[in-house]
């Protein structure tokens, strides 16, 4: 990660507002302009695979053989490597499993072969899965929604949730004149259940397809109770600018249920998986959030070119062109300068995992 990491505060702080004409009080003009131009930066084609410095980070996760799942909290965009047990493995996109000649859908229901548990494993690599919108899924029949928020001052802000109930229907109601797909949660202290529109009758669900909150103060926690014994499991907590929950998931297959050079972990069915990811933007709204472009400078010369690109003219184009291109130049150049340009990360290994002094061949036996 940066050295140093750059707030919202500190481009107030700047001459970046006076730059692109705005006051340096006005958080939120500045914010309007920082934030697509991070977002410009970070999806521009040369940022490359892994992006610019401070943009990737390293996390770990605990998963089991029996739910080998990831999913990324807020602010990651994807997993760019996993590596359970010291032993990195691939990571395929969604279509691999719908190759021609290729093996099918993992995990496989029914196995003809000997090594069943092989079957049912598949091969040794991560397989990226629909986006979700909960961390842990909700197990089924008998169970109703429970919204814990943490601050009483979010109380009569709302929750939508998207679902289907027991009678595996979709909710739908009414909110004023508007026709919405999903249930609304006034939240209250300690806790309000998710109920059918216009009604105080709780929705037994079936699945949980959305879920969308106002801006708060504190966290909000989302529980499944089960509607007969009132067991409780928590299966989301969104931060409090967070509005939509959506968060990347990844099925880590073949993990074993223990990793040998750790006694702790070693047969209980539980790992620890290191990762690194590729951080996603974050909109910073308030001094104090941070950024996730580094360069002050660069972010001067974007937001420049975004002014640039909003002028119907073609010189004004040819400018946000030159100013993107000095953004670049300038990330480029950060990240040269932390990471070097000489010690890339590179492990050639064109005859397995043996070394060429292993193969028996010629003058290397």
């Amino acid at each position: 990660m940066a050295v140093s990491r750059l707030r919202l505060y500190d481009v107030l702080n700047s001459r970046l507002p006076q730059a692109i004409g705005e006051s340096p009080t006005s958080t939120a003009a500045v914010a309007a302009a920082i934030n697509p131009a991070q977002e410009r930066l970070i999806t521009c084609p040369e940022a490359g695979d892994t992006g610019w410095y401070g943009g990737y980070a390293e996390m770990t996760f605990n998963v089991t053989q029996n739910s080998p799942n990831i999913t990324v909290p807020r602010g990651v965009a994807r997993i760019i490597k996993v590596n359970p047990c010291n032993w990195p493995m691939r990571i395929q996109n969604q279509f691999y499993e719908y190759l021609d000649f290729g093996s099918g859908n993992w995990p496989k229901l029914t196995c003809d072969g000997s090594d069943s548990n092989r079957c049912r494993q598949g091969p040794y690599m991560a397989l990226e899965r629909n986006t979700v919108c909960t961390f842990t899924d909700l197990t089924v029949p008998n169970q109703r929604l429970r919204i814990y928020p943490t601050s009483s001052a979010d109380k009569n802000l709302r929750v939508l949730v998207g679902c289907h109930d027991v009678n595996n229907q979709k909710v739908s109601g009414l909110d004023g004149t508007v026709l919405v797909q999903g249930a609304f949660a006034v939240l209250d202290t300690p806790f309000v259940d998710l109920y059918y529109p216009n009604t105080t009758v709780p929705i037994e669900l079936t699945s949980i397809d959305s879920i969308q909150k106002d801006v708060t103060l504190g966290p909000v926690s989302f529980y499944q109770v089960d509607i007969t014994t009132g067991a409780q499991v928590l299966l989301l907590t969104m931060e409090p600018s967070e509005t939509i929950a959506a968060y990347a998931r990844y099925r880590l297959n073949s993990i074993p249920d223990g990793c040998c050079w750790n006694p702790a972990q070693d047969g209980n069915g539980q790992v620890q998986v290191n990762a690194m990811v590729k951080l996603d933007l974050v909109p910073a709204t308030t001094p104090t959030d941070y950024l996730l472009i580094q360069s002050l400078e660069a972010l001067l010369a974007e937001c420049q070119a975004g002014r640039f690109a909003d002028m119907d003219s073609v010189t004004a184009k040819t400018e946000a062109q030159e100013r993107h291109k000095k953004a670049v130049g300038l990330l480029n150049g950060q990240l040269n300068h932390y990471e070097g340009r000489q010690t890339p990360a590179v492990r050639l290994s064109p005859w397995g995992w043996d070394r060429l002094s292993r193969q028996s061949i010629g003058s290397l036996r």
